[in-house]
C-alpha cells in the first residue's frame, strides 16, 4: 500500500460577490498521485499550476472539492480525534517564509521543541536533546538554540524551520519551495542531509519547486503540473526528456553542469 494516494482529486474556488454573479475557478482537475514510504518525488510547474494548493490538500489543511486523500488508507477529510493527531504527528509542511514559522519573542529552540510539546510526551529533557541533535543534523550548532530567529541569517533560519518539521519525526514532509531563497551550495548540502535521513528512516519527501536541477538532484520520481492537471509523471532518469513544452521550458533552464542524482549518492 502507497503511503500517500491522490484518486481524480479537484478542487477550486468561487468568485465574486453580492453584486456580481458567482463564478467557480478550477485550480487542480483529476489529480491522480502515489507516493511511496521512503520516496521522494518532485513536483514541478510554473508560478499559478496549482503546486501550493496541492501541498495544502495533500496535508488536509484544504478539503478538496471532489475527489480523495488517503494517507496510511484513510481519507484524510474524514480523520477525527486521536486519527487526527497521529496524521499531524506524521506529516508536515516547510514554506518558503522561514520566519513566519518562528515566534519573533521566543529562542528558535524553543519554536523547534513546539511540536514536541504538543504532539509527544517527552519531558523538557528529552525535548532539549531532540533538539540540539535536530541542529546538528541541519548543520547548526547548539548556541543557536538560545538564539532570536532574527539573529540568525536567512539559510540558518530555513535550516532552523526544516529542524523544527523534522522533530516528531514524520512520515511525510512538504517542501513548498523551502530551498529557493537559498545560494545553489547550501540547496545541495541541506539535500543532502535530507537524502541521508530519507534512507535512515524512511521519511518520504515531496519536494515542490521550479527548478529541474534540485528535482534531478534529490528525487526519485518527478511530476510535471500545468494549468492544474499532471501532465507528465516519470522516473528522474527520463527527467530530461519531457515531453510536454513547460517540461522542455523547464530543461532549457537547467545550468550547464547541474549536479544529477548520481552525483548525490555517490557523495
Amino acid at each position: 500500500m502507497s503511503l500517500l494516494q491522490v484518486h481524480q482529486l479537484d478542487h477550486g474556488y468561487g468568485t465574486g460577490g453580492l453584486l456580481r454573479r458567482r463564478a467557480w475557478l478550477p485550480v487542480l482537475e483529476g489529480i491522480d498521485l502515489a507516493l511511496a514510504a521512503g520516496e521522494s518525488t518532485g513536483l514541478l510547474g510554473s508560478s499559478g499550476s496549482g503546486k501550493s494548493t496541492l501541498a495544502r490538500l495533500l496535508l488536509g489543511l484544504e478539503r478538496p472539492t471532489r475527489g480523495q486523500v488517503r494517507f496510511a488508507g484513510e481519507d484524510v477529510s474524514q480523520l477525527r480525534g486521536e486519527a487526527a493527531r497521529n496524521f499531524q504527528r506524521a506529516v508536515q509542511l516547510v514554506f518558503q517564509d522561514a520566519p513566519s514559522a518562528f515566534n519573533p519573542q521566543r529562542t528558535v529552540g524553543w519554536s523547534i521543541a513546539e511540536p514536541l510539546r504538543h504532539l509527544s510526551d517527552m519531558s523538557q529533557a528529552q525535548q532539549r536533546e531532540r533538539v540540539l541533535h535536530l541542529l546538528e543534523q541541519m548543520g547548526l550548532r547548539a548556541e543557536h538554540a538560545e538564539r532570536l530567529p532574527q539573529q540568525l541569517s536567512g539559510g540558518q533560519l530555513q535550516r532552523a524551520n526544516i529542524a523544527r518539521a523534522l522533530a516528531i519525526s514524520p512520515k511525510l514532509v512538504v517542501l513548498d519551495e523551502a530551498l529557493s531563497n537559498l545560494d545553489r551550495v547550501l540547496q545541495l548540502q541541506l539535500l543532502q542531509r535530507l537524502d541521508a535521513l530519507r534512507r535512515e528512516s524512511g521519511t518520504a519527501f515531496v519536494l515542490i519547486s521550479h527548478d529541474l536541477s534540485l528535482v534531478r538532484y534529490f528525487c526519485q520520481r518527478v511530476v510535471l503540473l500545468a494549468e492544474g492537471r499532471i501532465v507528465e509523471d516519470r522516473p528522474v532518469e527520463r527527467a530530461m526528456a519531457f515531453e510536454h513544452p513547460l517540461g522542455r521550458q523547464l530543461q532549457e533552464a537547467v545550468l550547464p553542469g547541474a549536479p544529477s542524482r548520481a552525483a548525490l549518492c555517490e557523495g
